[in-house]
């Protein structure tokens, strides 16, 4: 059992990665951030087994050399679940995302227009997990659609983009300590780019993320007890935007932007 698990850390954090990334373009720019994450999360149990979890997340990074720190971004989830059977989640639900100054978009935003920095998620998906004694195990398969309301060049922006993205994670439950250490990661596909966006008429993986954290829950006498979530992530993101001039030939830009984050998380 030992071997299997080790296995399936090195292809969750080691091999994966590398695949998303094995492919080289040229590069316009790339930056590096470092943030800070905070997020509250309260799950609702509801009968026959349905729940439906709330979640709030501000992202803010933190300027090198400066003081201070920049709002990135806000993340507001509802999310209805149900479990069928033990090993299996199906999910869906409804995110608002409002950007700021340190954004990736905040060169195209414009402050007095809503719309250029306020943005529409719709997504669902389906979780399978498996526990080994104190091992737990899970893979989730979820489809995103984000919506833009401003105006843009359809022929060099999704209107409505749509991605699919692959987790799997692994945590280890130490019950005598009540905490419970976890790895995962996470790869996003683009399914919708617009052609002048595409590499050679392809699509590609716009993000990875990986994170380490544990999660320790809060001592209480009821049956209902909350739980703090402490966490480092590092984030990578390639976006590609194409400009058309003149004569109508396409000028693609390519950002490469990389987070790390630091974080903390309530959950109830």
């Amino acid at each position: 059992m030992k071997k299997r698990v080790a296995a399936f850390l090195l292809l969750c954090f080691v091999i994966l990665p590398l695949y998303a990334w094995k492919e080289e373009d040229e590069v316009v720019y790339k930056e590096l951030t470092m943030q800070l994450r905070l997020n509250f999360t309260y799950t609702y149990q509801m009968p026959k087994n349905l729940s439906l979890q709330l979640f709030q997340e501000m992202r803010f990074d933190l300027v090198p050399f400066q003081e201070g720190t920049v709002f990135d971004l806000s993340l507001t989830s509802v999310t209805l679940a149900y479990k069928p059977i033990p090993y299996l989640k199906i999910d869906g639900g409804y995110m608002l995302k409002i950007a700021g100054a340190a954004s990736t978009e905040a060169s195209v935003t414009h402050w007095d227009i809503p719309n250029t920095y306020v943005k529409h998620r719709l997504y669902g998906g389906l979780t399978g997990s498996y526990t080994y004694r104190n091992w737990q195990f899970s893979l989730r398969e979820r489809f995103l659609c984000d919506i833009r309301l401003d105006e843009i060049d359809p022929r060099t922006t999704r209107k409505y983009a749509l991605t699919l993205r692959h987790f799997a994670k692994a945590s280890y439950n130490i019950k005598e300590k009540s905490v419970a250490p976890y790895l995962w990661i996470e790869l996003a596909n683009t399914l919708n780019q617009t052609e002048y966006c595409q590499k050679d008429g392809r699509q590609y993986l716009e993000r990875w993320r990986s994170c380490l954290g544990v999660r320790y829950n809060l001592p209480s006498e009821g049956a209902s007890r909350g739980a703090l979530n402490f966490f480092i992530r590092y984030d990578q993101g390639m976006f590609r935007s194409a400009r058309l001039d003149a004569e109508g030939d396409a000028h693609i830009s390519i950002r490469r932007k990389g987070e790390y984050a630091i974080g903390i998380g309530y959950e109830i």
